[in-house]
């Protein structure tokens, strides 16, 4: 899915940032692997980053390079949310939460 990518050399992407798919993006969605594809379908109008992983169920590192690497190619576009987050230290705070909640609702 990232090609061996770890996410360390991908921009910060916030969780609640909304990821929307373009014209383009849902043109050529089909040219896209399975993962990026359903980002763009799913993508629509506007979805939260986190969201997105939920719906695909892969990791938050995962969808960030997939989300970062079709941004790069046009195919979504990502909007910050207006408060966003302030340092790299409460994004990983943020994230070991959503985990920690996610890892309790799965075990219901």
């Amino acid at each position: 899915m990232t090609g061996g990518r770890t996410g360390q050399d991908v921009p910060a992407i916030a969780l609640e940032s909304l990821i929307s798919s373009t014209e383009e993006g849902r043109a050529t969605r089909h040219q896209f692997r399975w993962e990026a594809s359903r980002v763009i379908e799913y993508a629509g109008r506007g979805t939260a980053l986190i969201e997105l992983a939920a719906l695909i169920d892969v990791p938050i590192g995962v969808i960030r390079v997939v989300v970062a690497d079709l941004a790069q190619r046009g195919a979504v576009e990502i909007v910050d949310s207006a408060g966003g987050m302030s340092t790299d230290l409460d994004a990983v705070a943020y994230t070991d939460l959503l985990k920690k909640v996610l890892d309790g609702i799965r075990t219901l």
